[in-house]
């Protein structure tokens, strides 16, 4: 074996290592007081109980399309906070960032986006169309049998569009709104500008959840150190003019964690701390 394959295949091994060193750690989502559960109004004030502890920032993220081997936070910072409430199949979160230049006008999805995804009983593995297992019926029939339904998608808009916060992946067109969601923005930039903004929500995460509705629908029960699978992205387009993104930051080592509940990271539900 040559020298040079020898350092090659070193090198794809620490690649691996590095990518994947990070899998097995557990993080906390913060346990409200039920007489401190926070409004979604923008205000993070509702917000302050937090420890520091459980922030979630850009160091925890990796740019898995070979786009920036590190985060510049110049262009793109973040910090996620996760809370629950006890009696609540709810998970709330704050998301505030800062990009040099906030991209939410243009059609589809080429737009900054917040994609979480979330397993509220971890039990893993595919659900969505294209990893349907069954390749003897059409990506129609998988989109309607499979998609969504043990694992929940939701593209959020940065800020909203046209009215929409969200893009939710999957028929169940009714998770993304009340009772079983809410949400509410804070910014003052424009198009193509620098600045922060805030994203305060809810979503409810469902073990199984049918285009039928919630009648037809299993929640997850949350309920104290219960371990869920969870995880996003920040999908960050930086010029106007193209279509190519300008990174796709991911807390999952794995860039499949899209639609493969068994590449979401590990979280566990913290009791109320007295």
């Amino acid at each position: 074996m040559s020298k040079f394959i020898s350092a090659l295949i070193l090198c794809c091994m620490n690649v691996a290592f590095v990518a994947g060193q990070n899998d097995t750690t557990v993080f906390n989502v913060f346990c409200f007081p039920p007489d401190k559960v926070p409004v979604i109004d923008g205000d993070t004030r509702d917000w302050d109980i937090v420890p520091a502890s459980y922030v979630i920032g850009m160091d925890e993220m990796t740019e898995d399309e070979g786009k920036h081997s590190k985060a510049d936070k110049n262009n793109l910072d973040i910090n996620v906070k996760v809370g629950w409430v006890e009696g609540q199949n709810r998970l709330y979160f704050l998301y505030e960032a800062y990009d040099n230049y906030w991209s939410f006008t243009r059609e589809g999805l080429e737009v900054d986006i917040f994609e979480v995804v979330v397993d509220g009983d971890r039990s893993g593995g595919p659900f969505i169309d294209k990893f349907y297992p069954f390749k003897d019926i059409s990506k129609e029939e998988a989109w309607d049998l499979f998609h969504g339904r043990q694992a929940q998608n939701y593209h959020i808009y940065t800020p909203s569009k046209n009215g929409d916060w969200c893009m939710y992946w999957g028929p169940q067109q009714w998770l993304k709104e009340k009772p079983y969601s809410d949400y509410s923005y804070k910014y003052d930039f424009k198009e193509g500008e620098s600045g922060k903004l805030t994203l305060e929500f809810y979503i409810t995460p469902f073990d199984y959840a049918s285009p039928d509705g919630a009648e037809y629908s299993a929640e997850s029960q949350l309920r104290a150190n219960k371990l869920i699978g969870l995880c996003w992205a920040v999908i960050d387009f930086d010029n106007s003019e193209g279509k190519s993104k300008d990174g796709f930051w991911n807390l999952s080592r794995h860039h499949t964690m899209y639609g493969n509940a068994s590449e979401l990271r590990t979280f566990r539900l913290m009791p109320h701390e007295d």
